[in-house]
């Protein structure tokens, strides 16, 4: 049956064309020999073996995509001399297999059921004889070998998301539904029930399941995970967002390796979805059913998103296996680079220095808001946060600050005035002036201190240096300390201006005053032309809050 290898036909070629006539031949003879009936009812381990050649073929689509970037020194491996005598042997047991373990299937059709009967295991062993003879037909053991080797992470990849791909297809298959139905929806949410009880657990003995009504809880606090909370809205959104990020970036992004985003984002959105549930119910059942079910709920899922969101461009531009390594906008020389460098010590990670007041406010609002609706009396946890950042590189911050510029101040008060002006919620009553009223003089006094060093100082600063100085300069150069301040990119803008406008409720609004804070570091060369601007924007609102009593603005 193996075609040999002559003149006309290379000898890699022949094994080609032998592998897929040995595939063809023994698929249409299963498909149209001894059907059996469900196996995974009555002979589990038949329904695992008849698994590994789709597991096989479905990882083997997947390799190509993730081992792109080694594909040629694969098809060298591929392409070396292999023992023509050996192939054929091969070629042989694998038919020859096959055709044993057909006639053990059709005993095996005719056999009355049950979990352990010896025909089971007898066809199971063929079969695997038959499949692993086939692989080695396509390539001798030493090629195998040889890509396990310099090929280890995607091969594992490959084989995990295999694996993984087929039960989720052959789950839907049994269950009749399809991929976008509600049906498929229900089954996710199945998985996010098992995995946020799993979670919960290991927080509180009290937690408790019930997979048929879809109730999770602990203690005397319970809720229902609907179809809708199993984390499709998430992935959607994600896949969303990293396919605008590709279409974006595409010039300087691996093709396909940047592909395989798709299911790590997807599946970190997932996991951070089920985290979630498994905390709200920690929450609601020890602390405050009010919290868990009101701020907690809604922001932790936008949280995930920035998070994820931000790691998906950090690490597609630091990891060669996702991007080309898109151009510098400026070279490290130009002075205006030096200053920016000379912000950092040797020692330290250049992004840390731009990022760390950042996540210790992101970390003091999630210990915040998750105590809402009163998350406003754990205000000055932000504010101790951002300033043991700032203390902790306290020297890289004297080396990187600079003094800005007037007109930075004032276009900063003119973004404060339009944004008071445009106020969705003025002349409303909100929660936060019910709760400061009664308040005494001495804790108001307090309370507002603290709120407007946060607002006016810590906060400006921590965003500005994550948002203008890390995330505009890093999407456009991996080396992100070495971007000019005054380098100019429109994706760079939009992109940084636009998550920096969904941290804020007024999204639209904060991220064109991002745009504006962006394009005045541009035009100075310094980040603290920004902060300025940030800063006074801020102490603008907060001022008319105060006087005015106009609560809505904070």
């Amino acid at each position: 049956m193996l075609l040999k290898a002559t003149s006309h036909l290379p000898w890699p070629s022949a094994r080609i064309v032998s592998t897929m006539a040995l595939v063809i031949v023994e698929l249409l003879t299963i498909r149209l020999f001894a059907p059996l009936p469900n196996v995974w009812d009555i002979w589990p381990v038949v329904g695992v073996v008849q698994a590994v050649p789709k597991i096989l073929l479905l990882s083997a689509a997947i390799f190509v995509v993730v081992g792109w970037s080694k594909r040629g020194r694969i098809l060298a491996s591929f392409h070396r001399e292999a023992d023509p005598v050996q192939i054929s042997a091969t070629a042989a047991i694998s038919a020859a297999a096959m055709f044993a373990a057909l006639i053990v299937r059709g005993l095996l059709a005719q056999a009355p059921a049950g979990a352990d009967d010896p025909l089971a295991y007898l066809y199971s062993a063929l079969f695997l004889s038959a499949i692993t003879s086939l692989v080695l037909v396509a390539a001798p053991p030493a090629f195998w070998r040889e890509i396990a080797t310099f090929c280890r992470p995607e091969l594992t990849l490959a084989l995990g998301l295999g694996v993984l791909g087929y039960v989720t297809g052959s789950t839907l298959d049994r269950e009749r539904g399809s991929l976008l139905s509600e049906d498929s929806w229900a089954e996710l949410s199945d998985a996010t029930l098992q995995l946020s009880y799993w979670i919960l657990k290991h927080f509180d003995p009290n937690a408790f399941m019930d997979p048929v009504t879809r109730i999770l809880g602990a203690g005397d606090f319970s809720v229902r995970i609907f179809a809708a909370c199993s984390g499709y809205e998430g992935m959607m959104l994600i896949a969303v967002f990293v396919v605008g990020y590709i279409l974006i970036f595409r010039r300087s992004l691996k093709f396909p390796n940047i592909l395989v985003l798709f299911p790590l984002a997807m599946g970190a959105i997932w996991l951070l979805n089920s985290l979630r549930i498994a905390l709200l119910v920690f929450i609601g059942a020890n602390f405050s059913p009010d919290i868990a079910l009101g701020g907690f709920h809604s922001q932790f899922g936008w949280i995930s998103f920035l998070l994820i969101a931000i790691t998906i461009m950090t690490a597609a531009q630091k990891f060669a296996f996702f991007g080309k390594g898109s151009p510098v906008m400026a070279a490290a020389a130009s002075e205006p680079a030096k200053s920016a460098s000379a912000g950092q010590a040797d020692d330290v990670n250049p992004a840390l220095i731009y990022l760390a007041p950042f996540i210790a406010l992101m970390a003091g609002q999630i210990m915040t808001r998750i105590a809402a609706p009163h998350d406003y009396l754990l205000y000055p946890i932000k504010v101790v946060a951002v300033f043991a950042a700032l203390y902790a590189f306290r020297d890289s911050y004297k080396r990187l600050f600079g003094a800005p510029g007037a007109i930075s101040v004032l276009i900063g008060g003119i973004a404060g005035v339009l944004w008071i002006a445009t106020d969705p919620g003025a002349g409303s009553h909100t929660p936060l002036e019910h709760s400061l009223s009664e308040f005494s003089p001495i804790a108001l006094g307090l309370w507002l201190a603290f709120r407007g060093v946060g607002t006016i100082i810590m906060v400006p600063i921590a965003e500005e240096l994550a948002f203008r100085g890390y995330l505009y300069r890093v999407l456009q150069g991996a080396k992100f300390e070495t971007v000019d301040f005054r380098a100019f990119g429109l994706v760079a803008l939009i992109v940084s201006s636009s998550l920096f406008g969904l941290m804020h409720d007024r999204w639209l609004a904060a991220a064109l005053a991002g745009a504006l804070y962006a394009l005045l570091m541009v035009r100075s060369g310094r980040i603290s032309d920004a902060i300025a601007a940030h800063m006074t924007t801020n102490a603008v609102i907060f001022a008319w809050a105060v006087v005015a009593g106009q609560w809505s603005l904070l």
